[in-house]
């Protein structure tokens, strides 16, 4: 191994040292975390909320101001990665959507489009 690679194997060995561990990774209880502060707020509204809204009650119990555009990728995150149902639909006339957790009943199952039909 040659002195310019040995330097860089121990600067790069000696760079953890002393650090803080990295935070758990992000898990949807976790407040510490945007996509934890994003889960939390929307699953314990009773009601639709807009972004900017979202980012109110995150603010309010969290002390955190997560950007409405962050809150907007959590919830992408959520619906892509973490397979939570995440409704969303226009409000009223205006191009502004607003979001809501779909809570299924525990047992309760998704219909069967077929029977339905019959």
């Amino acid at each position: 191994m040659g002195n310019h690679e040995h330097q860089a194997f121990t600067t790069t060995a000696g760079a953890n040292v002393g650090r803080t561990p990295r935070p758990r990774r992000a898990t949807l209880d976790n407040p510490a975390s945007q996509l934890g502060r994003t889960y939390l707020a929307l699953s314990e509204s009773r009601s639709w909320l807009m972004l900017h809204e979202l980012a109110a009650e995150i603010l309010a119990r969290f002390d955190r101001l997560d950007s409405e555009a962050a809150i907007s990728a959590r919830l992408r995150d959520l619906r892509r990665h973490h397979g939570v149902r995440v409704e969303s639909r226009r409000r009223g006339g205006s191009a502004a959507h607003e979001y809501r957790l779909l809570r299924l009943t525990r047992g309760k199952t998704q219909p069967d489009m077929l029977e339905a039909l019959q």
